[in-house]
C-alpha cells in the first residue's frame, strides 16, 4: 500500500487517492519554480519535498484512510 497525502470524493462517489510521493514532488517542483525569481529554487526545492514527511507515519495512513466517510481501497 502507497503512502497517501490526501484523498477525495470525485462527483461520481468514488475516491481517488493522491500519492504522498507525487504531491510531494508536485510541491517541490512548484516551490523551486517561484523560488527561481530570487535565486532559491534549491533551498525551496528542499522544503517542498520535506514539507509532509509526517504524513509517512503509519498513524496517519491509518487516520487518513479511515476517516473519510466510506472509503475503501478497493475502489
Amino acid at each position: 500500500m502507497k503512502p497517501v497525502a490526501h484523498l477525495r470524493q470525485l462527483e461520481d462517489l468514488r475516491w481517488e487517492e493522491h500519492l504522498l510521493l507525487n504531491h510531494l514532488t508536485h510541491v517541490a517542483d512548484m516551490a523551486a519554480e517561484f523560488a527561481a525569481e530570487f535565486d532559491n529554487a534549491d533551498w525551496l526545492r528542499i522544503a517542498g519535498s520535506w514539507h509532509d514527511l509526517g504524513k509517512y507515519n503509519p498513524l496517519w495512513q491509518e487516520y487518513i484512510r479511515n476517516n473519510n466517510g466510506n472509503y475503501t481501497e478497493e475502489e
